[in-house]
């Protein structure tokens, strides 16, 4: 080559060297030749891409191109070997201007003479920020998209070929599959049959084809074959190759189509109830009719659908009476009140009637006056009033002309009918009317009832029956007798009148029963509305005489149809609503159930069993001892009645004495048990056993009833057994139920000898005062504070604060329920003496009784 050049003229290099610099001076990439890290020659290109005049670079170092020595010595290390090699050397790398800015160019490089580095080496460089920012543009673009795609509250889905080719985890889900999952299947599974499918895709293929955005709601399958409802847009990637892929958007729409059937079926109710009510009905706007039923067409003799878009002045006889009412109607609509008034109408043949019209403005948003208008024809009424008043027009015309001597003759008729009349009215309000509270009675209640069925059926509205009935008013009448009562009974009558409407019927059935039936309810909310009502009306204390009553309600609800169709079935539903709502802690209200229809039926298998009980004497007493620690002896005994049932065995009587509480049956049930008890004390003193008091629990019911002292002396004449050995066990709630009567009965037994124990004590919320008037011996700790006494620090302080207060007032006291030493122990130390329970001995039967006098021991 050197020879080669040697043998060329002067002319001949320069034309070479000319040729050269006009290939480096017009390409289109900068040029640099660089020797030992030196630039050394370079073309206006890249001179211009580094921001340098071209003379400008030509002895720069190597490194004054790079941004840092580091990139400079990283582009060394990895170009090195590659150019020493002799091949060349491409990458890409961010170079500096000379203003400092930074730019990236896609480089190649080769050595000019790979044996020779000496020589140098060649560097192309192309500027590709503008390509690179694109590229990185680009990527962040889609790494968007696919997050958008991932995280899309929407399935998406590309299918080819009717394949799933991607979809996003939100597709997956809908259709219950897992991830990937649905990749490759084909998309006839989403579909609830091939033959469905087929179908739907008559219709988007020719959509995907014409480029237009597919959408329809289809019913698809998921995998556990489950269906749903889903929204699906499509769109084809190209609408001339359809077949190269189309992507999906899929919602699902369950739920949504489920409220938009409920709004349709409400709104078809509506419009059944519209268009077929016996009353004519109208809105208007701004005195336009926008819409009318049937009725209303019928009674102005008009086609369907001809009134919509009409003036109501149509319906006026002039435009004098259109002005008129509208001014009228204008003032008290918008007021928000109901207007109701009778006029003269004209229906579409000219022909004037009368009508009864109310009004009512809506609360629909917006400008102009809605109003709801009902039409009733009353032309038969008026024609009959008309009629009536002619009728008294010529009545008074022919009494005018009678002679004077006729005067006196009807005159004297008159007062005969009149009186007649009002002897009729007398004898039938006697017979259809509560003598006390002046109510309905249960005859007017039963022939209203009926007819407000009747109506409810034809107009296919609800009704509700209430029974209601006054919590603990049998007390009231024991203890301060039926005048007292009576005059409590018409104040409740009176408080019930005043809640109700008039359209409603307020009945006294006998006692302290009351019914209530309201007509033409919407919902039961309607009759909660009013159950509350009755129960703040009747919750102020009531004066009677020099007496402050409370008659708090126990309410029962039935609701037409749905807890019966007749009178008797809804009657007696509310009634075992009632007993529900007494049994729900009273002073409140319960709706009928079928499950309560069942509880009453299994009360009252339970009743009659219970009653059979007693008279075929299944009861008998079990016997536990009271034990004195500190004398380590016996110093009493409770009986605890039990029920022996042949079927089902021994019965608890938690089981039973509420029950027998409930039904009055405790009152037979207590006095048995008082007899058997003091009976068998007797038995017990004949056959030398200690004499020991026999405690016996009273019933609240009980011991409210009237001869109750009358009926323990009895019973003390009957068994022989001395007063002095009977201990009457009473609950501190009982003794705070009417302080007078307490303290008199107290006293009647105290002066007997009777000694009297206070059970269950700390319960309840007791007067001081009180305790410490009553002639009461021994206060017995409830077994609820003694069973947690080591765990529970309150439990311990009140019964702690018990024993103080009982030995404070010179009392006696016993624990109630001791089963373990620790109780024991913490009851001593308190200072407790006398205990009751497990520990010591459960409840036996009398045979068995005897060895509690003679306990081996009782430490």
């Amino acid at each position: 080559m050197n020879s080669r050049i040697d043998e060329l003229t002067a002319d001949e290099l320069r034309n070479i060297l000319l040729e050269q610099k006009a290939i480096l001076d017009n390409a289109t990439v900068g040029i640099l030749f660089s020797r030992n890290r030196v630039l050394v020659a370079s073309n206006t290109l890249c001179a211009e891409m580094f921001g340098y005049a071209p003379e400008e670079l030509i002895g720069l170092p190597g490194q004054a191109l790079y941004p840092s020595a580091e990139a400079y010595a990283e582009l060394g290390r990895a170009a090195g070997p590659t150019l020493a090699a002799g091949k060349p050397f491409h990458s890409e790398i961010q170079f500096c201007r000379k203003d400092g800015s930074l730019f990236w160019s896609r480089i190649s490089a080769k050595a000019i003479d790979p044996n020779n580095t000496q020589v140098g080496t060649i560097w192309i460089f192309d500027d590709v920020s503008e390509e690179r920012a694109v590229r990185e543009a680009l990527a962040q673009a889609k790494h968007e998209l696919e997050a958008v795609f991932e995280t899309s509250i929407m399935g998406i889905a590309v299918s080819r070929e009717r394949r799933v080719l991607r979809c996003n985890r939100r597709f997956e889900e809908l259709f219950g599959y897992a991830p990937n999952e649905l990749i490759g299947q084909s998309t006839c599974r989403l579909y609830l049959s091939d033959k469905e499918f087929e179908s739907y895709a008559a219709t988007f293929y020719p959509d995907l084809m014409r480029g237009n955005v597919h959408q329809c709601e289809q019913r698809l399958r998921r995998k556990d074959g489950s269906t749903f409802w889903g929204r699906l847009s499509a769109r084809a990637f190209d609408q001339s190759r359809p077949s190269e892929g189309s992507v999906w958007m899929l919602e699902d729409i369950t739920e949504r189509r489920k409220a938009d059937e409920r709004v349709r079926a409400a709104l078809t109710e509506q419009e059944l109830i519209f268009n077929n009510a016996a009353v004519g009905m109208m809105f208007a706007h701004n005195r336009i009719v926008r819409k009318c039923n049937r009725k209303f067409n019928e009674l102005f003799g008009y086609a369907e659908d001809e009134l919509a878009g009409q003036s109501v002045l149509i319906f006026h006889p002039t435009v004098r009476d259109y002005d008129e009412f509208g001014t009228q109607a204008y003032e008290v609509l918008q007021r928000g009140e109901t207007l109701i008034s009778e006029q003269r109408l004209r229906r579409k043949d000219g022909s004037l009637f009368w009508v009864r019209s109310t009004g009512r403005k809506t609360d629909a948003p917006g400008p102009g006056l809605d109003v709801i208008w009902i039409y009733e024809d009353v032309s038969e009424r008026h024609r009959a009033e008309e009629a009536l008043v002619q009728a008294h027009d010529e009545l008074e015309q022919r009494v005018v002309e009678r002679t004077a001597e006729l005067t006196s003759t009807n005159e004297q008729l008159q007062e005969e009918i009149f009186e007649r009349l009002q002897a009729e009215q007398r004898i039938w309000h006697i017979a259809h009317h509560d003598a006390l509270t002046g109510l309905p009675n249960r005859s007017l209640l039963h022939d209203r009832l009926k007819q407000a069925l009747t109506q409810a059926a034809r107009s296919e509205h609800r009704l509700a029956v209430m029974f209601l009935d006054l919590d603990r008013f049998k007390t009231v009448n024991d203890t301060l007798g039926h005048h007292i009562g009576d005059l409590l009974l018409k104040h409740v009558a009176d408080r019930l009148r005043e809640v109700v409407r008039a359209v409603d019927t307020v009945s006294r059935l006998g006692g302290d029963e009351f019914v209530v039936v309201l007509h033409e309810i919407r919902t039961p909310d309607d009759a909660v509305m009013v159950a509350e009502k009755i129960i703040e009306a009747l919750a102020p204390a009531v004066p009677v005489e020099e007496h402050q009553l409370h008659a708090t309600p126990s309410i029962g609800i039935s609701i037409y149809p749905d807890d019966g169709d007749e009178a008797y079935a809804l009657m007696k539903n509310a009634d075992t609503a009632m007993y529900h709502a007494k049994a729900n802690g009273r002073n409140t209200y319960q709706f009928f159930t079928a499950q309560m229809n069942d509880e009453a039926k299994r009360f009252f298998g339970f009743e009659q069993r219970l009653r059979n009980a007693l008279e075929h004497h299944q009861f008998l007493l079990h016997y536990q001892p009271l034990v004195d620690h500190q004398r380590h002896a016996v110093c009493g005994m409770e009986a605890l009645v039990r029920w022996q049932d042949p079927d089902y065995g021994l019965i608890s009587p938690g089981d039973f004495i509420p029950v027998a509480e409930e039904t009055g049956l405790i009152l037979q049930l207590g006095e048995w048990v008082l007899r058997a008890a003091c009976r068998q004390n007797s038995l017990w003193q004949a056959q030398g056993f200690p004499s020991l008091p026999m405690s016996v629990n009273l019933s609240p019911r009980q011991f409210h009833q009237r001869g109750l002292v009358d009926a323990v002396r009895a019973i003390f004449e009957e068994t022989g057994q001395s007063p002095e050995l009977l201990e009457l066990e009473i609950t501190e709630t009982t003794l705070m139920h009417d302080a007078d009567e307490t303290m008199s009965k107290l006293r009647q037994f105290a002066d007997m000898g009777i000694r009297l124990a206070i059970d269950d004590f700390g319960t309840a919320y007791s007067s001081l005062a009180y305790l410490k008037r009553f002639p009461v011996h021994k206060l017995k700790i409830d077994q609820s504070f003694v069973r947690d006494l080591g765990h529970d620090r309150d439990d311990a302080a009140i019964v702690a604060a018990i024993i103080a207060m009982a030995k404070s007032l010179g009392l006696n006291v016993l624990a109630e329920g001791v089963e373990t030493d620790e109780q024991l122990e913490m009851l001593i130390n308190f200072g407790c003496s006398q205990f009751q329970g497990f520990l010591f001995s459960r409840p036996l039967p009398p045979a068995e009784a005897a060895a509690i006098f003679h306990p081996p021991s009782l430490s």
